[in-house]
């Protein structure tokens, strides 16, 4: 026999023997080693963010319904004509200039006396423009860049003045022709 199983035999009755634990001792040594600590409230703080959480979804709710009727109820602000729509975009030094040389060029061709019929072209093409026009003008009221309004406006006088001064040469030309044919000796 060896040194442990001799050792073992001679202290068998001490190891039959069960030990008794104090289980509060025990607890009290495990809470020594954990340090003082304060039990945490699990319940206020949940209960605490389930208020919250109500809280929050009602005042989200509210805002959204608010916005919804809001969007609703709104009448759509359509600009029509020059005197409702916002000043700021319209107000540029030369909008003047090239408004007056419109009115002088169609005054210079009498613009309202002209047959329609034998520039079909040309007065398509200021149709188109003036629809464009006025779909820009529907738009002003969204539009949130002043320099890029302006410029629109500006291409928009600078194109009506070139298919206006288009429509003048072709009524010269034409003109000069009809004078060809009535001079032309038979």
């Amino acid at each position: 026999m060896d040194f442990l199983e001799k050792r073992i035999n001679e202290h068998r009755d001490e190891f039959d023997e069960i030990e008794r634990v104090d289980e509060g001792l025990l607890w009290q040594n495990i809470q020594a080693d954990l340090g003082d600590t304060t039990p945490v409230k699990r319940l206020h703080s949940s209960r605490f963010l389930q208020i919250y959480a109500v809280a929050a979804t009602i005042a989200l709710l509210m805002m959204a319904s608010w916005f919804f009727y809001n969007n609703q109820n709104a009448e759509p602000a359509m600009a029509t004509t020059e005197e409702e729509i916002p000043q700021k975009f319209l107000d540029f030094p030369e909008e003047e200039n090239y408004q007056q040389l419109v009115a002088d060029k169609k005054e210079e061709i009498d613009f309202d006396e002209i047959n329609k019929s034998k520039f079909k072209d040309i007065f398509h093409e200021l149709d188109l423009l003036e629809n464009v026009h006025d779909e820009f003008k529907e738009d002003l009221p969204i539009l949130s860049d002043e320099e890029k309004a302006i410029q629109v406006l500006q291409k928009y006088y600078e194109r009506k003045i070139r298919i206006l001064e288009r429509l003048s040469k072709e009524i010269e030309k034409k003109s000069r022709d009809e004078k060809r044919v009535n001079e032309k000796p038979m």
